[in-house]
């Protein structure tokens, strides 16, 4: 078929409702896409090249009516479907092409040199040698850093590890949609939603699916059903308040306060409960790695985060502190009255004005969801932080069977943005951004937990103690009161009046203070924080000491991968208890 054919051809598949729709309706448009390619590299795999480029020019076109206007193609570049899909990718304008080798020593295929912008290459000689395939290491570089796998697969299981088949296998298990290009059928373009797979699918299983063609697994995919599955994926240009944190918003300041001055009131608390943390000698970044561009960009948008993450949490529990300070404060003041009876109206105006006082953080708070953004602020921060280190392996935060969601949308946006690490993954830099990652993710959050926990638990001991000391002081001036009654009975004579006032004053501020422990234990639960951070600090140790002296590369994504696993769980035990962090305004 000649060329003007396959452009009528191409015409009339996206001439369908569903484009002409798009064409007379712009989409909305999309955040910046990362986009993953696999396909096939054999002459019998692949068919007519003339149609598979077709097929190809036909996606990015979708890809471009379904809202993408600004992305990344990140690929293998080996002969065959990779190369046409760059070109395609190039002709279609839509962003710049990186490469991923297998290999240290390959070098670019012919006419590929030209069509990236950036590359990676991994050591896949040491993956071989530790009986793993170094095809397979590279696919899930690639579909870790993915948005959407576009692929060039016949649809048929794999003849080995590493090929097509299994970079669909990967994106399914990491919650990645497909659009899919067979090349025996190429005038046609499906879509492969993952989200409609059992949770306990099979590969070949889903095969079968395929040649079913089960709804809606696998559909025709159009500019409008494209759109859809990317923008489940948190991919809207501007998205919800509470979705889009400091993805594409990084730069927006954060909300101040004129009732926020006093957040350094908790750090003083906890300082002088708790004590201070010992020091922990962090590695330094390595000059390469901090020279890394999509690393700067992780960098500055954690250091961001984490500073206004700190702040909000500051500052809510100050004010948890403040309130619960005024409390003890007003019932001093109420039962003051009672030993210097002419300050009643003054004890009373006092009692007044803490008590607005008190009203006024607590509505603030509950007016601007404080304890929600303080937990949305901090899961942000946790998960650039995973998302920084992560970056530097090559691994995804995100766990098998779970989408991109379950990391938090601006995390992955900063993420999609800072692309692939360039360079050689070769052992010195296997050697020396391994221990950084290592000691910033395992081993500096093993010592930050224990540190942590040290200090948590100091200061819910002593919390504790004076709960029960100030109840132990109730009980002595209760019995002191009853003893000295009935002995003063005894001998004809009253009781004095200043111990009945006593009794009247701890009876009154015992329990305050008794209420304010527990409100305090409540809201913040330093207890129960204690002992999950040791038990994490544990975990983390365990991590470390598995690794050995000399780790390769896949023994520090294992181990990367296992410890962003345990903190995920920790970070979201931390996020359900959003509610019980509410201010308490102790009656």
């Amino acid at each position: 078929m000649n060329d003007a054919g396959l452009r009528r051809r191409r015409t009339a598949r996206t001439g369908t409702g569903d484009a002409r729709a798009a064409a007379s309706r712009p989409l909305p448009g999309l955040q910046f896409t990362q986009v993953a390619f696999a396909g096939h590299n054999r002459t019998e795999d692949l068919g007519d090249t003339i149609h598979v480029s077709a097929g190809l020019e036909t996606a990015f076109a979708m890809l471009s009516q379904a809202g993408v206007s600004d992305a990344r193609l990140v690929t293998g570049l080996a002969p065959g479907a990779d190369l046409l899909a760059a070109e395609a990718w190039k002709a279609a304008g839509l962003g710049p092409v990186h490469a991923v080798y297998p290999f240290l020593d390959e070098e670019a295929a012919a006419g590929a040199a030209g069509l990236m912008e950036s590359g990676t290459w991994l050591d896949g000689r040491a993956t071989e040698a530790l009986g793993r395939n170094p095809h397979l290491a590279q696919t899930r570089w690639l579909i870790g850093a993915a948005d959407l796998l576009v692929v060039v697969w016949t649809g048929e299981h794999a003849r080995g590890a590493g090929g097509t088949a299994d970079a669909v296998r990967l994106a399914l298990e990491h919650g990645i949609p497909v659009l899919w290009i067979k090349p025996g059928d190429p005038d046609v373009l499906r879509l492969i939603r993952p989200e409609h797979l059992d949770e306990d699918f099979g590969f070949l299983e889903f095969l079968e699916e395929l040649r079913f063609g089960r709804e809606p697994l696998v559909r025709a995919a159009g500019p409008t059903t494209l759109h859809e599955a990317l923008a489940d994926l948190g991919l809207r240009a501007d998205p919800p308040e509470d979705e889009g944190e400091a993805g594409p918003h990084a730069d927006r300041p954060p909300r101040q306060h004129r009732l926020d001055g006093n957040w350094r009131t908790y750090a003083l608390f906890r300082r002088i409960l708790g004590g201070k943390a010992p020091p922990f000698a962090r590695l330094a970044t390595p000059a390469d790695l901090a020279a890394e561009p999509g690393f700067v960009l992780l960098t500055q948008a954690h250091a961001a985060a984490d500073v206004e993450a700190s702040r909000l949490g500051s500052v809510h529990r100050s004010h948890q502190v403040i309130l619960l300070a005024v409390a003890i404060l007003a019932a001093i003041a109420g039962s003051a009255s009672g030993i210097w009876p002419n300050t009643k109206l003054l004890m009373v105006s006092i009692e007044i004005f803490l008590a607005l006082g008190a009203f006024l953080v607590w509505l603030d708070s509950e007016r601007g969801r404080r304890h929600h953004r303080w937990g949305d602020a901090r899961r942000l921060a946790e998960d650039l932080r995973l998302e920084r280190v992560a970056w530097a392996l090559g691994v995804s935060t995100v766990p098998h069977g779970a989408n991109l969601l379950s990391s938090s949308a601006g995390a992955r946006h900063v993420r999609r943005r800072a692309g692939l690490p360039s360079g050689v993954f070769g052992p010195d830099r296997v050697a020396t951004w391994g221990a950084w990652a290592v000691d910033e993710l395992i081993a500096g959050q093993a010592a930050y937990h224990r540190a942590q926990s040290t200090i948590n638990g100091r200061v819910s001991h002593r919390v504790h103690q004076l709960e029960n000391g100030s109840f132990a002081l109730l009980m002595v001036v209760l019995l002191s009161y009853v003893a000295a009654t009935v002995g003063m009975a005894a001998f004809g004579e009253h009781t004095p009046h200043w111990l009945s006032i006593l009794v009247a004053v701890a009876g009154s501020i015992v329990p305050a203070i008794g209420a304010a422990c527990l409100a305090l234990e409540a809201t913040l639960a330093l207890g129960e924080q204690a002992e999950r951070s040791r038990v994490l600090a544990v975990r983390l140790e365990a991590i470390v000491d598995d690794l050995g002296p000399e780790p390769g590369l896949e023994a520090q994504q294992s181990a990367a991968k296992a410890a962003i696993r345990l903190q995920r769980a920790q970070e979201n035990h931390w996020a359900e208890g959003a509610v019980r962090r509410r201010l308490l305004r102790a009656g």
